[in-house]
């Protein structure tokens, strides 16, 4: 009795439906990865109509502005915009330091959409935009790195997969 039993290899199941799949998901990851890019336009267009200080809406109604009431101090929405500015960057940071799933960015397009009206209602936009301005492409472009390393990890292992599964079709 021969010791070494040659017995016939079953063929591999079929693994294109795999690779698709894989290939999809790349796609998908390629496809996230720009996301950080849109806000930084829109943030960009928004940009726009505050340096022209909204001059393209309608004024409020003088009810709707009694209803507001005036803006706050400059002073203390500047320490907002600080404080908001150091928080929001250390937030980025932290995802980015434990790998984790980038978020916030509509977020942070909200509140430095709300520091642009805040300064238009206390007639300090024209004396604060760049400020606004600075922080938030500095926080919209971390946030935008962040989102494409994370997406580009995530292809870089999707990447490696495929190519395992095309050396086992070889």
């Amino acid at each position: 009795m021969d010791p070494i039993k040659h017995e016939t290899e079953d063929p591999l199941p079929d693994i294109n439906p795999l690779r698709e799949q894989v290939k999809t998901k790349i796609k998908k990851l390629e496809l996230l990865s720009s996301t950080g890019l849109w806000i930084l336009a829109l943030f960009t267009m928004l940009s726009m109509g505050a340096f022209r200080n909204f001059d393209f809406l309608p004024p409020l109604s003088d009810s709707l502005r009694a209803a507001l009431g005036t803006g706050p101090p400059v002073k203390y929405i500047n320490g907002a915009l600080v404080v908001y500015g150091f928080s929001a960057i250390i937030l980025i940071l932290t995802q980015m330091a434990s790998d984790k799933k980038p978020r916030g960015a509509l977020g942070h397009f909200g509140y430095l959409g709300a520091f642009y009206l805040f300064y238009h209602f206390s007639a300090g936009l024209a004396e604060n935009f760049w400020a606004i301005f600075a922080v938030g492409l500095t926080i919209l472009g971390l946030h935008s790195y962040h989102v494409w390393n994370y997406y580009h990890e995530r292809i870089q292992e999707q990447t490696e997969i495929l190519h395992e599964l095309d050396k086992l079709m070889d």
